[in-house]
């Protein structure tokens, strides 16, 4: 009897202990993230910024895509009795400054030249210097002074006003 007594006692309590785990197994219940909050939080996104100048008989703008300090976009030019330039540019930001190959289109044919841009604000103002071709490429010379047209800021938009 004291044998059976003691097979009982050591059954129910191996019962009520994996009871007890079954309950604690509920209270620690993970759920599982959503994909999507996987996805954003994983993967880097762009920043996407379009800025914009107007006059009454002018137009720049600059649409861009930054991935860490690589940039690329369209720019375009529309000056008054001038070829309109369109085209695609690739650089990197330096700090506040975008320096970037610019491949655009202009008068029938195609071309490159180096452009650059300081961020100040909200907006960006293009720098100019002296150049010299290489490789086929209008690029700054090495040590140039830069200049800055502060008189057509490129002030940012929404890029859905374009």
């Amino acid at each position: 009897m004291k044998n059976h007594l003691l097979i009982f006692t050591a059954i129910a309590t191996i019962i009520a202990s994996s009871c007890k785990n079954e309950n604690k197994r509920e209270e620690f219940e993970v759920i599982a993230p959503e994909e999507a909050d996987i996805m954003q939080s994983d993967v880097n996104s762009p920043e996407i910024g379009c800025y914009r100048y107007v006059s009454k008989k002018d137009t720049v703008l600059l649409q861009m895509e930054k991935m860490n300090d690589e940039v690329a976009g369209t720019l375009s030019y529309n000056y008054f009795e001038k070829d309109k330039n369109d085209g695609v540019f690739e650089g990197k930001m330096v700090g506040d400054t975008l320096f970037a190959d610019y491949t655009f289109g202009s008068e029938g044919s195609v071309s490159v030249r180096e452009v650059m841009f300081v961020k100040k604000e909200n907006k960006f103002v293009e720098g100019f210097g002296e150049v010299e071709e290489v490789d086929g490429k209008m690029k700054f010379k090495k040590k140039t002074k830069y200049t800055f047209n502060d008189s057509m800021p490129l002030k940012e938009i929404d890029c859905d006003e374009n």
